[in-house]
Formats: structure tokens, sequence, C-alpha cells
């Protein structure tokens, strides 16, 4: 669970969506994506 408050790992995740996102642009992926962002910034190294 240690992994989870790591902001890298967050910023991952989001990199992924993005690169999805931009193949398959859609609404709903866009607020999806917006959540990892949102813990990368709040979680503590």
């Amino acid at each position: 669970m240690e992994l989870l408050k790591k902001n890298e790992f967050w910023m991952l995740i989001f990199s992924l969506g993005l690169l999805y996102w931009l193949f398959n642009p859609s609404v709903l992926m866009t607020l999806v994506m917006i959540i990892p962002l949102l813990i990368a910034t709040t979680s503590k190294k």
C-alpha cells in the first residue's frame, strides 16, 4: 500500500491515461484522468 502514496505512481497512471486519451478522446475519459492527477498533487513522497 506504500506505492499508492507515491505521487510518481499516480503520475504514471495519468501519463498512460493521457496516451490512451490521445487516440480515443472522450468526455468520460477526461473526467477519469483528472482523478489520478489530483491524487498525485495531494499525496506526499
